[in-house]
Order: structure tokens, then sequence, then C-alpha cells
């Protein structure tokens, strides 16, 4: 039902985006020029421990119509046909997803600025620039943003240590040559998922979120952001709990380097979790890099972790459940619009001592319609 209801939204999306840039006027532009479109589907295929023998599939399909000269609408569907989990679960529905849908104003100058507003990029989580298989270095997703963390608070649900959905909200960025800036206010915390039509989404609160990075040489960029906010309501919480909001507060740290054919990204984030008696820090991180070895071949690998609040009041000696996940990847590109990625992944679930290792396999179709 929901992916009907979601379906139906699209529909309407799309449709009032055509049918205003239609009653714009032309600024010097073809009406092919005014519209975009790029689709990617991937399909792979694990097989090692506890990994299910079916496929997962991943449709992503980001489109733009351009309202004016700094005017413009994103649509981003995304839909994922999951592999069971555990191995032995039944097949899951499609997840459907509204990834995007924002209308951004642009102006340039020395100083550049740019507002949207809908579900967009929260200015938290760097690996949210990851989703699209054709970007991602690896074949495996973010395991810290999808994986949700051990409980630590009875009263709620489990979540990550940073979400891997858009928010709603609006977010202003500014940049320059050496600096860029950008605050937002969005409906729920970056570390509770949130999913256009779902039952299960959090109550509706304001959270505050800002970053900003600096430029120091071509190539390099370094950055911080920072979120703090309510992410569970009274409201949301069990018969039993001890009742009152819980809070959190998220600093993060990322980088980004690239010379020539070799590009490394990495982030550091830090949750604070306060609920009623109890402070829950928790800390995720990812690096990861590409190496481009000629016009068809690269390689890529990424280390992941995550380190989930200790459950309970008495536990401040029990270290912290981790989570750990490797991937190194070689990618080969077909044609302009086929690739194929091989990998071997290696997961280290909470709570475990032992690895999982399994060897994967991707197809990769991506094409830019206009």
């Amino acid at each position: 039902m929901r992916s009907i209801r979601t379906g139906l939204l699209l529909v309407g999306i799309v449709g009032g985006a055509v049918a205003w840039a239609s009653a714009v006027p032309a600024f010097a532009q073809t009406p092919y020029e005014r519209f975009s479109l790029d689709t990617t589907v991937a399909v792979d295929l694990f097989r090692g421990d506890n990994v299910s023998d079916r496929p997962q599939v991943i449709v992503d399909i980001i489109g733009t119509v351009q309202l004016g000269d700094r005017w413009q609408i994103y649509v981003r569907p995304w839909f994922r046909l999951p592999r069971p989990s555990p191995p032995t679960a039944p097949v899951p529905e499609w997840d459907t997803q509204l990834y995007q849908a924002s209308i951004r104003y642009e102006r340039p100058g020395p100083i550049a600025m740019r507002v949207d507003t809908g579900y967009m990029a929260s200015p938290v989580g760097l690996g949210l620039f990851d989703a699209n298989p054709s970007v991602n270095p690896t074949i495996a997703g973010h395991t810290s943003y999808f994986t949700p963390m051990l409980p630590f608070d009875a009263g709620g649900p489990r979540n990550p240590a940073v979400a891997s959905t858009y928010p709603l909200g609006t977010v202003l960025t500014l940049s320059a040559a050496r600096w860029d800036a950008r605050a937002a206010v969005t409906n729920s915390a970056p570390v509770r998922g949130w999913i256009l039509g779902s039952a299960t989404n959090p109550v509706s609160t304001p959270v505050f979120e800002a970053g900003a990075g600096i430029t120091p040489a071509t190539g390099l960029r370094l950055g911080v952001s920072f979120a703090h906010g309510v992410f569970l309501k009274d409201e949301e919480l069990n018969p039993n709990a001890v009742r009152g909001d819980r809070t959190v507060t998220l600093i993060g740290f990322e980088g980004d380097y690239a010379v020539r054919y070799t590009k490394v990204t990495g982030e550091f984030v830090h949750d604070s979790f306060v609920i009623p008696g109890l402070d829950a820090p928790a800390y995720a991180w990812f690096i990861q890099a590409t190496q481009t070895l000629s016009p068809r071949w690269a390689i890529g690998g990424r280390h992941e972790g995550t380190d989930a609040p200790v459950a309970g009041n008495g536990a401040i000696f029990r270290a912290q459940p981790r989570l750990l996940a490797n991937e190194l990847t070689a990618r080969y590109r077909i044609t302009r619009e086929f690739t194929v990625k091989a990998s071997y992944y290696a997961r280290q679930p909470y709570g475990r001592q032992t690895w999982d290792q399994q060897g994967g396999v991707q197809v990769v179709w991506q094409k830019r319609w206009w």
C-alpha cells in the first residue's frame, strides 16, 4: 500500500514539475535542455557466510527540471528489492523511497548561494552521496548507515548512527573559492530514518543541522558537521519506558582528497544520545579510496565501523558493541553504460568475534537520457 501511495505522489510531483516548467517563459534553452533524466539499474549477488543466494536489485532515477535561470526541481525515486535477511527469511517486498523531491534556488557570484526546500540531502552524512551504484566505489552500501545499532534504550526503536534517508527540510548553502558553509532545519534527526508514506516514521520535530568546510589546496577539502535536537518524542515510547523526550547531539568530521587518478574520502561521526539518567555515546566512521588504473579499469576499497552505545545504567565498564566491515572491489567499464564490479567483502556483526566472508559481483547500467 505504501508503494502505491508513494508511486501516486511521484506521478503528481513529476506532473506538477512538467506543468510548471511548461508555463515558465523560455530562457534561451530548448525543451530538452530544460529537462534531464538519469537512470541507474544495478543487480548484485553475494555468496559466502550468512548471506542469501538471491540477488539484490536497485533502481535509482534522478530527474531535473530547469524552471528558470536560477530555479530547479529535483525528483529522485529510489527502489530496492533487498535480499532476505536472515538468508532463510521470506523474500521481502520492494523498498520504495523518495530520496529527493525538492525545489532549488541558486545565485552565482563571489559568494554563491543555494537554497533547497523539500526532501533533500542532509548536511550531515558524507556517505549519503554513495547511494547511487554508479558512484559507489564498492558494491555494498555503507553498513553504518543501513544497519541499526543494538538497542540501548528500552523505550524506543533501534536506529543507525547516521540515517541513510533524506529528511524533509530547508538548507541554505554558501560557497566561495576556499570555503563553504550550510545550515538547515529538518523534520527529523540524522539518526532516524524518514521514508515518505511509512507508518514507522518518527514524529516530526525540528532539528538544527549545520556544516562547513575549507579547501586549502586544489583537490583537498576538510569539513565539519553538527546536528542537535530531539530524535525520539515521549509519545513514541513504549508504555513502560521512562518518560521524556530523547535528544541527540552529533558532531562529524570529514575529508576528501583527489590527486590525479586517486581519490580518498573519510568521515568520523560522534553521537551523544541523552535519555533520562543516561548519556550514551556512539561512534561511526569510514575511509574509502578509489584508484583509476585506465579508462576502463579501477579498484576501490572501504573500511567502516560503528561503536554502538552500551545498554543500561550500570554498564560503564563494558565494551561498546562494534560493527566492522571491509570491502575491496575491482571495476571494469564494458561500455559507456555498462559496468561490472567484483568484490571481496568481510563483515563482523554486533556481538560476534568471527567475520562473515563473502564474494560478490554486480552489474550496473547507467544512462542519461537527455
